[in-house]
């Protein structure tokens, strides 16, 4: 099935400054989440240890610093061997100062997504793959 839900979600995008403890988009007050990070992508939601189910639609939440013609989102499982890509185009509109939370809402429901123990999301600058980040690792059902 094609991934054309991602970019309605993706363009309801959410910024939330990192530490907002009144963000509806946020994580919860029992959470904090920091988005700073130096010269690479840092993927703080999925955290780990979640349990999603395919067509489940989960939050993305990264923050970078780098500016290199926008970002893709993977699902990656068999320890990396197999991946998915999430989105159909990539995301242009990401706040690229080391410290913002950029949040996004993307289903679980792209052509190849199956049952996983060891999925995690990798986001990463097109232009610059090596300096990708990747989230806490948790499962995908059926």
């Amino acid at each position: 099935m094609k991934f054309t839900h991602a970019l309605i979600l993706a363009s309801s995008l959410a910024f939330f400054a990192c530490g907002d403890d009144e963000s509806s988009t946020g994580p919860s007050n029992n959470d904090t989440a920091d988005c700073s990070v130096t010269d690479g992508v840092k993927v703080v939601s999925p955290k780990g240890g979640e349990e999603f189910k395919v067509g489940e639609t989960i939050k993305v939440v990264f923050g970078s610093d780098m500016d290199f013609g926008g970002f893709g989102v993977e699902l990656r499982f068999d320890e990396g061997a197999k991946k998915v890509n999430l989105l159909e185009e990539s995301i242009d509109d990401a706040v690229i100062d080391g410290k913002t939370c950029n949040e996004y809402s993307i289903k679980l429901d792209a052509e190849g997504i199956v049952a996983a123990d060891d999925a995690y999301i990798y986001v990463y600058p097109y232009s610059k793959q090596s300096k990708a980040g990747k989230s806490g690792t948790f499962k995908v059902k059926e």
